[in-house]
């Protein structure tokens, strides 16, 4: 009798491990027979062209329907600055949706009893996402979500001036921009006759951040955390670059910002640079063609997006926007109908594209390529495919003035 209760509870211990072993699919599929209810957060934002992102979403959804016809999507969309409030409502349980999109959502960091664990995600689930999201996912910690849009850090650049210098945009472009790279832009701008700069960036801590050394120890690869030592490095060089006259006087202060000087041609990079910033500048460009804006003696100049030089061990400045799944006590098969709409949703090339937000899933590049406008295609898929990632700017956690005391 004894024998037999433990040869019971032996197949139940062996069959509860491979029901949960990772990888597997530990939901049942969709009954189509079934009717569900699946309840969507995420957080309005602008389109360009006055386009509605609800509209847009929405689109988006019917495509989900398409496939999962018995699916009924409850959609809630929230003003973008409403971000803690939504999270402090999720973190009491006065209400919790079955699936959120991140949006200007930090920390994710509602508990394993709230949030699916990372065992939700299969292998097969996890095909297809580009490498950067993937780093992001790799530092998902206890819980599982699913990438849906990229928004790197890079390097806006004035052509015109790169030009005047004598400098190769292409060989930029492929290569990307390190630290020697910069001393020899500055040194080639340093001699016209303007002397224009070459950073420029919203404040000091920006400044840390364009010019920070990005490799990653092997211990920490999982992390998002900057290497140790990266601050005072970064201060150094920011030392370094204004004594060399390549940054201006105030740069160390604690009210520079750059933008002017860049926007004057007084400066050659701007950083760190999303992709909306393209549109940022294209739009003021137009807008001074038609006549809408006076830009005094800022007039306008072509612009390119440039990568960091990175390799295997180096970390690229990103913030990956993604989707999480609620547990809400439901059956799993109706978990399964959430999972599914993440899935859906974090495939989507068209509604990221219109975002000026990279997607996270590689086959749906093509269907992003098509809906982008702002150029720089090859440079911003190319940043995809790097495989480390660190915290973006301003979360950076690299340290300001301060750190120049201990620079020895």
């Amino acid at each position: 009798m004894l024998a037999t209760i433990l040869t019971s509870l032996f197949c139940l211990a062996l069959w509860l491990w491979w029901r949960l072993l990772p990888g597997r699919q530990i939901y049942p599929e969709i009954r189509p027979e079934k009717k569900y209810s699946v309840v969507l957060w995420d957080f309005d934002r602008p389109l360009a062209g006055h386009e509605s992102y609800r509209e847009e979403l929405l689109s988006e959804i019917q495509a989900f329907n398409r496939d999962f016809p018995n699916i009924e999507v409850d959609v809630k969309l929230f003003p973008w600055d409403q971000g803690e409030q939504v999270a402090t409502a999720i973190l009491r349980r006065q209400d919790v949706p079955d699936v959120l999109s991140s949006g200007p959502i930090e920390n994710l960091d509602f508990g394993r009893r709230v949030l699916l664990s990372p065992q939700h995600l299969t292998e097969e689930s996890r095909l297809g996402y580009v490498p950067l999201a993937m780093s992001a996912l790799e530092q998902g910690g206890e819980y599982a979500f699913w990438p849906r849009y990229i928004k790197p850090q890079l390097y806006l650049a004035n052509t015109n001036l790169l030009q005047i210098a004598g400098v190769e945009l292409s060989t930029l472009e492929q290569y990307g921009l390190g630290w020697a790279d910069m001393l020899e832009l500055g040194q080639k701008l340093s001699q016209l006759p303007a002397r224009p700069f070459v950073l420029a960036s919203f404040d000091y801590e920006g400044l840390l951040t364009a010019v920070a050394p990005r490799e990653v120890e092997e211990a920490s690869a999982a992390s998002s955390n900057w290497p140790q030592k990266a601050a005072v490095t970064a201060a150094a060089r920011l030392k370094q670059l204004q004594d060399r006259g390549f940054l201006p006087p105030n740069a160390s202060q604690d009210n520079y910002s750059g933008v002017r000087e860049f926007f004057a041609g007084q400066a050659a990079l701007l950083a760190p640079a999303e992709p909306w910033l393209i549109r940022a500048v294209e739009g003021r460009s137009d807008r001074i063609e038609r006549g809408l804006l006076d830009p005094g003696e800022n007039r306008p100049f072509p612009t390119a997006l440039i990568a960091p030089k990175l390799d295997p061990t180096s970390g690229l400045p990103a913030q990956v926007e993604v989707l999480v799944v609620f547990r809400r006590r439901r059956a799993a098969d109706e978990i399964r109908a959430a999972v599914e709409l993440a899935q859906h949703l974090s495939r989507s090339g068209t509604l990221s594209a219109k975002l000026d937000l990279l997607p996270a899933y590689g086959p749906s590049q093509d269907t992003w390529c098509e809906a982008w406008e702002l150029g720089n295609e090859a440079t911003l898929l190319q940043v995809c495919e790097h495989g480390r990632i660190v915290s973006p700017y301003p979360n950076t956690g690299l340290e300001g003035k301060d750190v120049l005391g201990r620079i020895k």
